[in-house]
């Protein structure tokens, strides 16, 4: 039986257990696919028929009221998955050949799969939840119950791994830490690495509050036969092609009949629009190829001369303006520094910075610190002195003292003067 045809069959037996009817229930199903054996595994066939099959079951009205939120939203819904067959899909990432136990912890109640492979080997609906643990541990409600629940269901975990914990409660620290001490082998929030590093980002327990999100995500991408157990609301392309086999051929020829002829004869039309058109455009051509060409010889010719004015004005503001001012002040820079050089200063270079012609690297020595400072205060006495920053002082041989002062300076419009 298809998985379409098990999802009509499985819309009228969920009734008592769901209180849905199966006139007004939408139904995912999935099938348990048999186990092969990898080489030299031995797998043991089971002598049984039966076949298991996960049904997710929701009212065709509530599909349809979220259908349209999404679509208010801009948004397009493709399916539904129930919380219970999502949770434990985060597992699939890792490697499934050791047994595995998965815990969700939700607001209303909780769910706990066993993994002994690639398919669950057991999956529960626990009576506790994220309140009731909290409440628990906060002295609100000293019923054994939920101790008991715990100690069943850690029972069944299997040894040696720790059990992954999603949902609500796993963001929690006080829970988290909780279960980890009921567990035998202990107990971790889900963890959920980036799947690219285009940013850095450290690993967060409250990843596990979205590890039912992304289970239903892993479900979507991880291929049909994972899809088949999410709610939509559309049946397959045979089905509808059988619903409609005999009107269909009638509609069809109806709209090709219709299409072919609003065609040809919009294509007449078109045609002779079109060449009316041609003759028209092309006189007009005609007479706009010989203006055409008188107008870029004279633009081109008006580019050369507003080429040759430009660099002529700007040849004349430079001789005007610029031509002199940066060696005026490059020698009334070198004049006070020659000027200001107190008795015992001996410089042994003037270097001016290429990348910035207004500063000046100043090396020299002395014996006595205060005619440096002297020095350098002198220069910034100047009109263009913006700074003289001693960068450099250490001890040389004899006793001097050697230095590296930094001259910043400014050109002004009236010269480098004092």
């Amino acid at each position: 039986m298809g998985l379409y045809k098990l999802s009509e069959a499985a819309k009228w037996e969920i009734e008592p257990y769901t209180g849905i009817t199966g006139s007004n229930a939408l139904v995912g199903v999935e099938k348990e696919t048999p186990q092969k054996a990898k080489p030299g595994e031995i797998v043991y066939e089971d002598e049984s028929d039966d076949i298991l099959v996960n049904i997710s079951a929701i009212e065709r009205n509530v599909y349809v009221a979220v259908k349209e939120r999404f679509k208010a939203a801009g948004l397009k819904l493709k399916r539904i998955y129930p919380p219970e067959v999502s949770f434990y899909m985060p597992l699939f990432l890792e490697n499934l050949d050791t047994p595995r136990a998965i815990l969700e912890i939700g607001q209303d109640y909780s769910n706990f799969a066993i993994f002994k492979g690639k398919h669950p080997d057991q999956i529960n609906t626990l009576n506790f939840s994220c309140d009731s643990i909290r409440a628990f541990l906060e002295n609100q409600d000293p019923s054994t119950d939920l101790v008991d629940s715990l100690k069943f269901t850690f029972s069944q975990v299997p040894p040696h791994e720790p059990v992954m914990l999603t949902g609500p409660g796993a963001s929690i620290p006080e829970i988290a830490d909780y279960l980890s001490r009921m567990a035998p082998s202990g107990a971790a929030p889900l963890l959920i690495a980036k799947a690219a590093g285009v940013t850095a980002r450290e690993e967060d327990p409250a990843d596990a509050v979205f590890g039912t999100a992304a289970g239903a995500g892993i479900r979507e991408l991880s291929g049909k036969r994972f899809r088949s157990i999410g709610i939509n609301d559309s049946a397959p392309l045979s089905v509808r092609i059988k619903k409609n086999a005999y009107i269909m051929p009638l509609i069809a020829t109806g709209v090709i009949s219709l299409g072919l002829l609003g065609h040809n004869q919009y294509m007449k039309y078109q045609d002779r629009k079109y060449k009316a058109d041609i003759q028209t455009y092309t006189a007009e051509l005609e007479k706009k190829k010989e203006s055409l060409k008188k107008y870029e010889t004279l633009q081109k010719a008006s580019e050369e001369i507003k080429k040759d004015i430009q660099n002529t004005r700007n040849k004349i503001d430079y001789i005007r303006t610029e031509a002199d001012k940066k060696l005026v002040h490059l020698i009334g820079c070198f004049d006070a520094v020659a000027l200001e050089i107190p008795d015992g200063l001996v410089l042994d270079s003037i270097l001016q910075k290429k990348e910035k012609e207004e500063h000046f690297q100043i090396r020299g020595h002395s014996f006595d610190l205060d005619s440096i400072g002297a020095f350098a205060v002198a220069l910034q006495e100047y009109q263009w002195g913006v700074s003289a920053i001693i960068k450099g002082l250490k001890s040389g041989d004899t006793g001097r003292l050697e230095f590296e002062l930094t001259l910043e300076t400014a050109m002004k419009n009236e010269g480098p003067t004092p």
